[in-house]
């Protein structure tokens, strides 16, 4: 079993990171944009501490994003990071992401729920369960989560 870690402090990292650790997946695409999720909601609910309501609030308004921005900019780049651990096995990929937040009760995020249907936020851990990996599981106080992916037939590693 092959194992690394990265660090992450800023979004323009994600994609890039994301894209790269689902080489080698059945199905990279899907699973880049389920890390992307995970890692983008590391930053900015775990490390930004910006809840569900203020960020809908501030999509809504159209100052998310410059909000967000001044929060990155006033830690400093690299005070906070999301760890990405990837551990390679023989048939599945085994991600784990954990952010330096307080946690949050995810029970409510992992199902798609109808109340949340037209916000412009709310449905990335949904998504993710369901469309992105074989299996997704919070651990602890909910700012770690482990992610498992099928290897393609033909292997890879990063």
């Amino acid at each position: 079993m092959a194992e690394t870690e990265h660090r992450v402090c800023r979004l323009q990292e994600v994609w890039p990171l994301a894209s790269r650790l689902a080489g080698g997946c059945a199905r990279p695409a899907m699973v880049a944009a389920g890390l992307a999720e995970l890692i983008t909601n590391g930053i900015e609910h775990g490390n930004l501490a910006i809840g569900f309501a203020e960020k809908r609030a501030g999509l809504v308004r159209g100052d998310f994003t410059r909000e967000r921005d001044r929060r990155l900019a006033a830690r400093g780049v690299g005070d906070q990071g999301v760890r990405v651990s990837v551990a390679r096995c023989a048939d599945v990929v085994c991600f784990r992401i954990r952010d330096e937040g307080a946690g949050f009760d995810w029970r409510p995020w992992l199902d798609f729920d109808r109340s949340r249907a037209d916000a412009p936020n709310g449905r990335g851990i949904a998504l993710a369960r369901s469309s992105c990996f074989e299996s997704l599981n919070y651990l602890g106080c909910g700012n770690e989560v482990e992610a498992v992916a099928l290897r393609a037939a033909t292997g890879g590693s990063v």
